[in-house]
């Protein structure tokens, strides 16, 4: 690998590392999920920094002997620090960071595009944040290979009724009938919500936002993906510790 490295990239986490230095956390298009070391950029005001959300072009150099990086430069193409401003869209960008950081593995460069997708909408003021938080969760299942039929079950393959309440496989980690769920999983998805996933699953993220659906859908959805994030995630997400994200948002 060459020494002066560069990618697109999103800062995931950051956190100090030593007295003047910080260590990033990034989902980057070519090398995947990688830290890197920030020098100086506790304190010095002309060290290259990048905060959390930053969606940038990533300037680095790689250290063969210790497989490290180390920042470089940076070519900003959006800090999203409008989010900061927003407690809600603060905590739903902090929760797409730690699933992607906890369940990692698919295409990086999908990923990375479904992160600067999401990031970009939560932004802009005509996206609604409970919408864009039930998307990022259905299109992120879909890149890591966890999004099954939502037509039939995927271990009987019987097609499901149309007012059935599809349940859980615990083992399986997707969605399933009743009679092959697991006896531990308490996740059931009504045949307004499954409709709703169906109906998205081919769609962009884009044109999956568009899909008009009543607050209380939207609301029921919502609380629906992100108890379906904790169960693929496999363990305590600490962004959905906070009640924040269950409650309903403002456009």
């Amino acid at each position: 690998m060459e020494r002066n490295i560069s990618s697109l990239g999103i800062v995931l986490h950051s956190q100090r590392y030593g007295q003047q230095n910080r260590r990033l956390k990034l989902l980057t298009v070519d090398f995947g999920l990688i830290d890197v070391v920030s020098y100086g950029a506790q304190k010095s005001v002309k060290s290259v920094k990048a905060e959390v959300f930053t969606d940038a072009q990533f300037f680095l150099y790689y250290n063969p002997v210790k497989k490290d990086y180390t920042l470089k430069d940076v070519h900003v193409v959006s800090t999203h620090e409008e989010l900061r401003q927003d407690l809600h869209k603060t905590y739903a960008a902090i929760f797409f960071c730690e699933l992607i950081i906890k369940m990692h593995g698919g295409e990086s460069s999908e990923e990375y595009r479904l992160l600067s997708q999401a990031l970009d909408f939560l932004t802009g003021s005509d996206a609604e944040t409970d919408r864009v938080i039930i998307q990022f969760v259905h299109h992120f299942s879909d890149l890591v290979g966890l999004r099954t039929d939502f037509s039939r079950c995927p271990i009987c393959e019987r097609t499901y009724e149309q007012n059935e309440v599809v349940s859980f496989s615990s083992t399986l980690l997707a969605h399933c009938c009743s009679n092959c769920a697991s006896l531990d999983a308490n996740l059931l998805l009504p045949p307004g919500a499954r409709k709703y996933l169906m109906v998205t699953s081919p769609m962009s993220f884009e044109q999956s936002l568009e899909v008009p659906l009543s607050s209380a859908a939207t609301l029921r959805i919502k609380r629906y993906e992100l108890q379906y994030a904790q169960m693929i995630s496999g363990r305590m997400l600490k962004t959905l510790a906070s009640p924040l994200l269950w409650d309903e948002a403002s456009v």
